[in-house]
């Protein structure tokens, strides 16, 4: 193993101090991040970049000191104040309480700080790095330093408790003071930050640490890589035989070849590690992992098919710019594992290049979806937005929910736009009338991705415009529906009775289309065959109790039953 010489962090009372501040001033940045910056909707971006920044800048300082040289430091923390900019100008996730930092979307939390961590890898790699391959030094610092945050967080989690035990035992015995002091903002987060500076100095320098988790874990988790290698093998020989269009049928194939690639990753260097004399990796190991760097192509490929496919169905959304950039990733690394495997000569050194040129490449797509230019959320609006500029998707197949809940302000920026569309044609009529219920919806709606499939029941006609309206988006060929014209609540006016599987809805025609009434058959499931076969008829109710308001809220009695007719209601 390559033995780093400067990315050793030193460990003496002075770093000790030194680290301790760090922490503390994290601690309190963030804080003050949750304290006093602004709210205003102007400054969101703002607040996104500071509550990033006092999360990951400490980090990167207490992960850098003593193992990189002043400057090399200073231009790292630079370069990682950049990608908190980056990440911080994204969408912003939903806010969780007042506790914690207004942090950006989930999405872009976790790619920012992939980045960080890859780049601290490279820095701290390069760092004194002598000659020939250099992948064992990079695996091993990515390791260390790994297994050190793993340890810190877990005493930043051990003293949380700690405080909140303390502040309920304190509150037993009718001091309330103390315990609210210890759970105040103010207390309870630079604590936490002493407490990860404190983590990453005991754990500096304790190389020994690092080597045994890896050693057990990658130990173990390497002996799963010739089953791995076996299954994925068995199931690329099986789809001559089948054909993709089981794969495509499922919906999710392409991110299942993409999770199977990444385990591939995985276990492969889980079998190699930090290895530079093949014959100490053993014999079945070492086959298994050649033979897993030629498969990992074909299911690059398959998966690429789906998403290109999906792509040409729907168009972009954030989940497909980002599993595209994990696809061209991936792709970097299957096509280095598969020169590495078919080369004769030098097939550990290969290795290494591949990884390291997977990895470089891992950061070059984060980075890019991190930008502006790359934003999922902005190449998603401007991709939707063309194709219902072009008529290439039908209005009913639209998904406008996208642009109102998965696609941040851009996408609602685009259905304001929408729903103040000029035109006087039927078409743009309906397109106002789409983006404006998106924008006035709170819940997500779904999207009909097939003509739906109605059994009409009894002599009277089912209304068109309920067949096609929102009513039936759930009927399809799997599980059709049955559709009964009935008047239910004695107006001269037909609804519709529709049966879905064993539940039995009624619905009404009112100026905006259609309008659920209510569910039927609660608190019995409906027997679809006396449905189907137009066994239906009115009842007098047979409890004639009167609805009872409370606080000016109608509370309506649903009768209790024994027990539910065999077979279900109409059973």
């Amino acid at each position: 193993m390559a033995r780093p010489s400067r990315s050793v962090p030193r460990s003496s009372a002075k770093d000790l101090a030194v680290r301790a501040l760090l922490g503390l001033a994290g601690g309190i940045a963030v804080w003050a991040v949750i304290r006093w910056t602004p709210e205003t909707e102007g400054l969101k971006a703002v607040r996104g970049i500071l509550a990033l920044a006092s999360l990951t800048l400490p980090v990167v300082l207490l992960g850098g000191y003593g193992a990189l040289r002043p400057r090399t430091l200073a231009l790292w923390t630079l370069a990682a104040a950049g990608v908190s900019v980056l990440g911080g100008i994204g969408r912003m996730g939903a806010p969780v309480n007042a506790n914690v930092p207004p942090v950006p979307a989930a999405g872009t939390l976790v790619l920012a700080c992939l980045a960080l961590i890859i780049g601290h890898v490279l820095v701290l790699a390069r760092e004194g790095a002598g000659r020939g391959n250099p992948w064992p030094r990079h695996f091993a610092i990515a390791w260390a330093d790994g297994v050190r945050a793993a340890l810190s967080v877990a005493l930043v989690g051990a003293l949380f408790g700690l405080v909140v035990l303390a502040s309920n035992l304190f509150e037993l015995i009718g001091f309330k003071a103390v315990g609210g002091f210890l759970s105040r903002l103010g207390v309870l987060w630079p604590l936490m930050g002493l407490a990860f500076g404190l983590g990453v100095h005991f754990t500096a320098g304790r190389a020994e640490l690092a080597a045994g988790a890896r050693a057990l874990g990658l130990g173990l988790l390497a002996w799963l890589l010739p089953v791995m290698v076996f299954l994925v093998a068995t199931f690329l020989g099986t789809l001559p035989f089948t054909g993709l269009k089981p794969l495509w049928d499922t919906g999710s194939a392409a991110a299942l070849l993409i999770a199977a690639c990444i385990g591939l990753i995985i276990l492969v260097n889980a079998a190699v590690q930090d290895e530079t004399n093949p014959a100490k990796i053993p014999r079945i190991l070492r086959y298994a992992a050649r033979l897993g760097g030629l498969l990992m192509a074909p299911l690059v490929v398959i998966a690429a098919v789906g998403i290109f496919l999906r792509i040409d169905q729907h168009g972009l959304s954030p989940d497909r710019v980002r599993a595209l950039a994990c696809l061209l990733v991936l792709a970097v690394f299957a096509g280095g594992h598969l020169l590495a495997a078919l080369s004769r000569r030098s097939w550990i050194e290969a290795f290494g290049k591949a990884n390291l040129t997977g990895v470089l490449a891992a950061l070059v797509a984060i980075l890019f979806t991190l930008s502006p230019v790359g934003d999922p959320d902005r190449l998603s609006v401007m991709d939707q937005m063309r194709r219902l500029a072009s008529g290439q998707v039908a209005l009913d197949r639209f998904d406008f929910d996208l642009l109102r809940f998965d696609t941040g302000e851009l996408g609602r920026t685009a259905l304001r736009e929408l729903a103040a569309r000029p035109g006087d044609a039927p078409r743009d009529a309906e397109i106002r009338r789409a983006a404006s219920e998106a924008l006035a919806s709170k819940t997500r709606r779904a999207v009909r991705v097939a003509p739906p499939v109605v059994i009409p029941v009894g002599a009277a006609p089912i209304p068109a415009d309920f067949i096609s309206s929102m009513a039936t988006i759930y009927c399809d060929r799997e599980q059709p529906c049955g559709a009964m014209s009935l008047d239910i609540t004695d107006d001269g006016k037909a609804e519709v009775l529709l049966q879905r599987g064993i539940w039995l809805e009624a619905w009404t025609p009112d100026s905006t289309g259609w309008r659920k009434l209510g569910d039927l058959g609660v608190p019995c499931p409906v027997n679809s065959k006396p449905f189907l076969a137009a066994d239906v008829r009115v009842a007098p109710p047979r409890d004639k109790v009167q609805d009872v308001m409370v606080g000016g809220v109608r509370l309506r009695l649903d009768p209790e039953l024994a027990a539910c007719p065999p077979g279900g209601a109409g059973g």
